[in-house]
């Protein structure tokens, strides 16, 4: 009786452990939202980077070129 006990656990405890391990559709939908919010920082940080260096490029009244 021990015997067919500890067998039936061991079972249960090896599918439990084998259904735990597969990805299921909620982990592959989070890890695309966490891929795209990551593409999407990395085109902002991008983006702002353009607009710096384009906001230095523009002649202003302090710079040297200004038509008065």
């Amino acid at each position: 009786m021990k015997l067919l006990f500890l067998v039936l656990a061991g079972l249960v405890l090896m599918s439990v452990m084998s259904i735990g391990c597969e990805p299921t559709a909620h982990s592959r939908y989070r890890d695309m939202t966490y891929r795209r919010v990551n593409d999407t920082d990395v085109l902002g940080i991008q983006d702002d980077t353009d607009a710096l260096i384009f906001m230095s490029e523009r002649p202003s009244h302090l710079s040297q070129w200004f038509n008065n």
